[in-house]
């Protein structure tokens, strides 16, 4: 189960970005090929491709694979460090909550609009991101946990 949890967005993503590929793929085949293209394939692609880049951030976000500009935070001696991490791990659980709230509240207010091709909800392509930023929420409780772990460690080995 924990093996499952721990690799739920890269599959997710990997999945996603396989479905637009072949979705891509598969219309430009039948459009050039046979004269008859897939009219549902943009569509498909579209919401593949919104899939793979929120769950994909979110996946980036808890490997820690974002472009950080922490050149002034690693000149900071170690317990200031590690107060600054626990503040910026307190801004990023406060901000991603706040975007999954709004996501949530937009599909939830998507769930009767409809996609022309496929007549789906946009609430499912919406939820994407609302996933995303729960995950990064969570995410982010993680990352607070681990620094003020961190802290309690480095002080309990100065005590000693």
């Amino acid at each position: 189960m924990k093996k499952i949890c721990s690799y739920f967005e890269m599959t997710i993503a990997g999945i996603a970005m396989v479905t637009a590929v072949l979705a891509t793929f598969m219309n430009v085949i039948c459009r050039y090929c046979f004269n008859r293209p897939i009219y549902q394939a943009e569509e498909i692609a579209t919401t593949a491709f919104v899939w793979l880049v929120f769950i994909g951030a979110s996946a980036c976000f808890k490997e820690g694979a974002h472009v950080g500009i922490d050149c002034l935070v690693n000149l900071l001696p170690g317990r200031v460090h590690g107060v600054v991490n626990v503040i910026t791990d307190m801004m990023l659980i406060v901000f991603s909550g706040m975007m999954a709230y709004m996501a949530v509240t937009i599909t939830v207010s998507a769930k009767l609009k409809l996609t022309s091709a496929l007549r789906i909800s946009y609430s499912f392509i919406d939820a994407a991101a609302a996933i995303a930023f729960i995950l990064m929420a969570v995410h982010s409780v993680g990352f607070l946990i681990r620094d003020i772990q961190a802290i309690r460690t480095a002080d309990a080995g100065k005590e000693e």
